[in-house]
């Protein structure tokens, strides 16, 4: 009977400074992450646009769907994505020898943790393809905010940025591609 009890208590104290830890380490302000990714990107999903009000506005355009997982600082994650490109119209830049396809005119972003907590995030950014290597999949670069979040994340705040590693097409005509990278930047 006193094991049990002993274990017990063990068990309590653990998790009580598991979540005093976590719970800290939001407290302290500013803090860093890193976050690897995969999954997969649905793109070119025609969606009919909505007023305020909910209210079609007769206006269609092509939206992109991520799903996939991660792993890192903030724990393991289920990802969940949703963007609209544009022609490249901003003065966003690509990387040395790099030329724009698209700009990223918004990529919402929805980060489910094993607790349940939620994180939301926005952001934007340029879809950058090699002109010398036209066969290989373009690159994006992605630059965004945490717009808040529920349980360890209800209020948070601060900049995050994505980038791609590994963008492979999956099958011929099907709009669906594997991916892969990284999430990283500051959250309070």
């Amino acid at each position: 009977m006193r094991t049990r009890a002993s274990k017990a208590l063990a068990l309590g104290a653990a998790l009580i400074v598991a979540t005093l830890g976590m719970n800290s380490a939001f407290a302290d302000g500013m803090q860093k992450f890193k976050m690897r990714f995969a999954g997969g990107f649905v793109q070119n999903i025609l969606q009919l646009q909505v007023d305020p009000m909910g209210q079609p506005t007769g206006v269609v355009e092509n939206r992109n769907i991520v799903i996939g997982k991660g792993i890192g600082t903030l724990g393991r994650v289920d990802v969940m994505g949703v963007g609209f490109s544009g022609p490249p119209e901003s003065d966003k830049l690509c990387p040395d020898g790099l030329i724009k396809v698209a700009d990223i005119v918004e990529n919402n972003l929805v980060l489910t943790f094993n607790d349940l907590s939620l994180l939301y995030g926005n952001g934007t950014g340029v879809v950058c393809s090699d002109p010398l290597n036209p066969t290989e999949p373009p690159t994006a670069e992605i630059d965004g905010t945490w717009d808040g979040g529920t349980g360890r994340f209800s209020g948070a705040s601060g900049t995050w940025s994505s980038q791609f590693d590994f963008f492979e097409s999956v099958g011929v005509a099907t709009q669906f591609v594997a991916e892969a990278g990284m999430l990283e930047g500051y959250i309070t």
